[in-house]
This record gives C-alpha cells, structure tokens and sequence, in this order.
C-alpha cells in the first residue's frame, strides 16, 4: 500500500466545509470512477462502483474529510488572532503548538497556537510573529480563515507506527480509498458507494446528506476511536496494531445484530483480526444516516488511534491494511438476499 498518500492527507489542511484539499487527492486517487463522481450541497465526494446486475442493492462506505481545528474569530490592535474551535480541539493540544493559517488565496502563514484567558474563560489564540492589526492583515490575513496544526506526518522507529495530524479521519480516508482502488476490476452483487463527508466534526452532517441523497440499503461508517495510551488491560478495545475494531454500541446508534454477526462471521472466515469496541459519548455519521429513508441498517467499523483530536496522532499501519481488506471483503460478499435478511424480521 502507497502511504506517501497517507502523508498528503494528514498534512492537508480542512476543516468542515473546507475540505478542498483533501478532496483533491481523492479525486485523483479514484481518477478511475471519475465519471461516478458527485457531491452533495456541503461538497461531500460521492465515489460509485457500479454491480455487473442491474436493480442491485447499495451500500455505502462513508470516512469524513475534515479535521478538528480552528477560524480565526477576532483581530487584536497588537496583531493577534483570537480562535474559535471547529470540532472538539483536545485541551492538551492548545498550548505552545505549531499552527499554519490559510488565506484566501491558499497562502500557508505559519505561527504558534496558544490558551490565554478572556472574560474567566479559556481563550485560544494564534502569535504569526506580526505587532499590529495593520500587519497582520497586510499579510492576507482576515476573520473566517483556517487555522490547522502544522504537523507533519513522520513514520516512527516503532515498527508500523506512524504520526501524524488529522487521522481523525484521514486514516479512515485512506483505507476506503484503497478499497476502491482494489475494487476496480471487481465484479460485484452490489453497488458499492464510497462518500468522502464534509463537516463530521460540527455535527455528523455530512453523513446524513449523502444518506440521503444516495438512499443506500446499508451504511457503513468507516471512522476512528482514542486509544486510552497509558491502558494496555482488558478494557483498552483499541490497541494499535490488534485490527479494526466494530463497534457494538454508541449514543447515537446500537447497530442491527444481524449484520454485526455477519461481519466478525466474514473478518474470522477471511483471517481478518478485529476488536470489538463501544463508545461511551460521541458518534459517528452512521449515527445520522441510519435515521434516513425510514430507516437505514448501518455499523461502525473503526481504526484506534492514540491521542485522537490531538496536534499528532499515532496509528499503526497494519490496522489500515486490515481496514482495507475488511471493506472490500464486505463489498464482495454482500448480496441482495444476504441485505433482505438483514431487514426482514
């Protein structure tokens, strides 16, 4: 597998609804389907691998595009940029970090993230190094650009551990890319749809709109959970490099039974390890588009990371591999039959 590609999507910069970047390597990625693509209003990439049958059953892959960061919100008289949050921003993550802005006219102007404090609250803020608010703005800097942490993606000494930013869900983006791309010559019982979603972190939008729009018989949301770093006992479900993980439970959805069995039925049948995990908070886009079109069965199948919403995260290389695996292995032995049991009490 080609992780160069992984590298260009964590050190791209989007957040929810400005996720052009990383849109645009998809799109070259999956230059194959380009005659498929469409997008939908927030700009959601919607990729097809058509069936060899006609009135064949959908399903949909969905891993989200953007990451959690920052817009610049205020500009002081001394040349500072007041933030506010896009998405949930680890508090670690706030002090003392490397930040790049993005201009209007894709001009990257680095400087360092920091937390001060304004009406008793935590207020983050952006120093580029400028001394007034005319400097800062003769820069291209106004109110509304982006601000993303500037790390950059490195592999580690630990064997298949790499580091980057944004694998929250750039991971997730990339193991479905892959999947594709190992489907192009595929011949398949289904349609198989692959939705890069835009704005998962304010809100699981993006997801719900191309349910929506795509009415599939199946969603699947391909998404990320932190790994607690420090525990490695019998309640961490998240261990890098122990496999994907399918989740069992959320607030915002208990998926089907009946489709669970199937998956861990065909991840044991094809030597695909996996973990079984629940989320205690949070959710995914599954968690909106199941409540679509009367009803949509859906899962959750997931990569751990540690320090997820972090300024780095660490993933393990062979959970991707699996993650790619799994989807396409889904994908080849789904059927309309095997969906109508899925449904059908």
């Amino acid at each position: 597998m080609d992780f160069e590609v992984l590298e260009s999507l964590s050190n791209a910069d989007a957040i929810a609804s400005h996720e052009n970047e990383v849109r645009q390597i998809i799109k070259e990625q999956l230059r194959m389907y380009a005659d498929t693509f469409e997008y939908d209003g927030l700009g959601s990439l919607i990729v097809t691998k058509r069936s060899k049958n006609e009135n064949s059953p959908t399903i949909l892959f969905a891993a989200h595009m953007d990451e959690v960061g920052y817009m610049i919100r205020s500009i002081t008289d001394i040349g500072m940029a007041y933030l506010t949050k896009v998405g949930g921003v680890e508090r670690r993550s706030e002090a003392m970090q490397i930040v790049r802005a993005t201009t209007e006219t894709g001009e990257k102007i680095e400087g360092i993230l920091n937390i001060g404090t304004a009406d008793d609250e935590r207020q983050a803020y952006a120093d580029f190094g400028f001394e007034s608010k005319a400097e800062f703005v003769a820069a291209g800097l106004k109110i509304g650009d982006i601000v993303c942490f500037a790390s950059n993606y490195r592999q580690l000494k630990a064997a298949e551990v790499v580091c980057g930013k944004a694998f929250d869900d750039r991971v997730g983006c990339y193991s479905l890319m892959q999947a594709m791309r190992a489907l192009e010559n595929v011949e398949l019982d289904v349609n198989v749809v692959a939705a890069f979603t835009s704005s998962e972190e304010v809100g699981t939008r993006g997801g719900r709109l191309v349910a929506s729009k795509i009415r599939p018989d199946l969603f699947f949301a391909v998404d990320v959970a932190k790994h607690p770093e420090l525990d490695r006992g019998f309640k961490n479900h998240r261990k890098l490099g122990k496999g994907p993980m399918l989740e069992f439970y959320d607030k915002t959805m208990v998926p089907n039974p009946k489709l669970l069995r199937f998956i861990c039925d065909l991840a044991t049948k094809k030597g695909i390890d996996y973990q079984r995990d629940m989320f205690k908070g949070g959710g995914t886009d599954a968690g909106t588009a199941h409540l679509e079109n009367n009803g949509i069965i859906a899962a959750v199948l997931g990569l751990p990371l540690r320090y997820c919403h972090d300024s780095y995260s660490l993933a393990n290389k062979n959970d991707l591999q699996l993650m790619t695996k799994l989807i396409a292995e889904i994908a080849k032995n789904i059927t309309k039959e095997k969906i109508a049991e899925f449904y059908y009490y």
